[in-house]
């Protein structure tokens, strides 16, 4: 498997494939790196932190992230500037180093592994209704909250869904994190599935709290 050459950027964040990512880039080491990311047209990679900030110094990664392509970017008059991403593919890293005061790591890509027919098939049909549980989920957050309910439309596509729902949930980034390390589609749709049910018991129970049930 071919490796290349990656600039990261540690974050307390997940970046899913095929997910959007706004970010405000205001250190002058990530705005230089932004600055050769568009000047030369190459995406930089994103990765979660596990110990240390994400401003200042330096991180501890995880060693599975996103590469991230640039969609916009806005200037600021200080230098600052804003800037939405799109997630690519994932990538595992192989060896790091920091190179002056940003972090560069030889990768190589992250597939997910080869499924028989039969067992994907099954795992699609056993997690058919997990738009309807994503809905049962975004409507008790949206509840607990406060904030109008909209329904989003979700992709038919079960690879999309394993990505889009988790981007979604409200849930600390190590759990985001083994959804985007896991590479069983059939696996990962049941993680996420486990996921939508534990968190909507959560949120139902502290509605009824609220309510004094």
């Amino acid at each position: 498997m071919s490796t290349f050459r990656l600039q990261l950027f540690p974050l307390h964040a997940v970046l899913y494939p095929h997910g959007l990512l706004p970010l405000h880039i205001f250190e002058p080491r990530y705005r230089t790196m932004i600055e050769m990311c568009v000047e030369h047209d190459v995406p930089f990679g994103v990765v979660q932190i596990l110990s240390g900030l994400e401003a200042g110094g330096r991180a501890k990664t995880a060693d599975v992230g996103t590469v991230a392509r640039i969609q916009s970017l806005t200037r600021l008059e200080d230098g600052r500037m804003l800037i939405t991403t799109r997630g690519e593919g994932r990538f595992k890293i192989l060896s790091s180093a920091y190179d002056g005061e940003c972090l560069t790591a030889e990768v190589e890509p992250l597939e997910d592994r080869p499924t028989p027919e039969l067992t994907l098939a099954s795992a699609i049909k056993e997690n058919a209704d997990l738009p309807e549980l994503f809905d049962r989920y975004h409507r008790l957050l949206s509840h607990s909250l406060n904030a109008v309910y909209e329904k989003l439309n979700l992709p038919n596509d079960p690879e999309l869904l394993s990505w889009m729902i988790p981007a979604f949930l409200h849930v600390p980034p190590e759990l985001k994190q083994a959804v985007l390390s896991n590479t069983s589609l059939p696996q990962r749709l049941e993680l996420v599935r486990e996921l939508l049910e534990e968190e909507a018991e959560k949120l139902e129970e502290m509605i009824r709290e609220a309510r004094g049930e």
